[in-house]
């Protein structure tokens, strides 16, 4: 239960992240090296199918 809820917690922190990126958006090219790589990270991740779908958050 407790991993449930610490994955909830940090799709909550991520979508605060999101959502203040959304605000502040100027164009791609605004994004800092960091978050560059992070998205490229992030981009490899699902490619390789290192990610957890939306359904299975939620399974029991």
């Amino acid at each position: 239960m407790s991993e449930v809820v610490e994955r909830l917690e940090r799709i909550e922190r991520l979508l605060i992240a999101l959502n203040a990126k959304i605000d502040n958006f100027l164009g791609h090219e605004e994004l800092t090296e960091k978050e560059l790589e992070e998205l490229r990270k992030m981009r490899e991740e699902v490619k390789r199918g290192e990610f957890v779908r939306f359904e299975e958050l939620f399974e029991e």
